[in-house]
């Protein structure tokens, strides 16, 4: 860890690079020193965030936050953790990344405080999210709330939620009902706010609780709580793959190696993103609208 902290500590100044990448925060903690965190195993400990100012400027501007947790990238098998937001086209834009020795609500803690420094480093307003877009790992929802003060809305990602849907009603002996419910559910996607999501709800609710063909009523309770908890689409998966695919090439590296590849994700994250670029992806305030029928 000594080189890892040597490595952190020559790359901690803000360039004047725009899409350059900078440690914006790490803890390393050896495993001879007394620390605080409980929920890790006995070891040695570190968390490194990696961001850009760029990336960190599209923080500065965003209402809510996902946050996910990838594997197989790192011989070791540390995992790496992706914050980031979408804009109003749907687009996901990662804040940074960061490399950590497990995946618990420290670590989350970590990656979460990590982007406020990282706008307090850059003179901007501290991120004041709405919302949590995750998975329903408590360690998620636990280190963003020892983060981020005030009420905000906790959402599971739609294709969690729909894969555990799809898993309890396969239990339905009558597959005409469990694909009528799955349609349903479908349906209740496209709500496009939250006062229609939860009135369709309602009537989703008292349309099976009042059909006799469906005797098994704890699975219509189950899929109540599911369906509040999975109102919206999770792009950060699909950022993992993106990492693993283009970034790594789908091989494993060891620490060392990876930090040099997480340092050119930061890089190329923020050129797309740089309105010079070709085939820019800006942040976008407002949604497109088709007028195609």
């Amino acid at each position: 860890l000594g080189e890892l902290e040597q490595w952190c500590k020559q790359n901690v100044d803000i360039p004047t690079d725009e899409n350059k990448y900078f440690v914006v925060s790490y803890k390393i903690i050896y495993d001879d020193e007394e620390d605080d965190d409980e929920e890790d195993i006995n070891g040695n400990i570190f968390r490194v965030f990696l961001s850009s100012v760029r990336l960190l400027n599209i923080a500065s501007i965003s209402s809510h936050v996902h946050a996910d947790a990838t594997y197989k990238l790192i011989w070791q098998g540390f995992p790496v953790l992706v914050i980031g937001t979408t804009d109003l086209k749907k687009v996901f834009h990662p804040f940074g990344l960061a490399i950590c020795s497990n995946e618990q609500t420290k670590d989350f803690e970590f990656i979460f405080n990590s982007a406020q420094i990282g706008l307090k480093k850059i003179n901007k307003n501290l991120l004041k999210p709405s919302a949590l877009i995750s998975d329903a790992a408590d360690s998620i929802k636990n280190g963003f709330k020892n983060v981020y003060e005030g009420d905000y809305n906790q959402i599971m990602c739609w294709s969690h939620m729909k894969r555990k849907v799809q898993n309890r009603i396969c239990h339905i002996d009558d597959k005409a009902i469990a694909d009528e419910i799955m349609n349903d559910i479908e349906m209740l996607q496209l709500s496009y706010s939250s006062a229609v999501f939860e009135l369709a709800l309602k009537l989703f609710m008292k349309k099976w609780k009042m059909n006799n063909r469906q005797k098994n009523q704890s699975i219509i309770e189950f899929l109540n709580i599911s369906i509040m908890n999975g109102s919206k689409q999770m792009v950060a998966e699909a950022t993992n793959k993106v990492v693993k695919d283009d970034g790594t090439f789908r091989e494993r590296h060891v620490l060392s190696r990876f930090l040099v590849v997480a340092s050119n994700i930061i890089n190329n994250w923020s050129i797309e993103r740089d309105p010079s670029s070709i085939n820019t992806k800006l942040f976008a305030t407002e949604p497109t609208i088709c007028l195609n029928l």
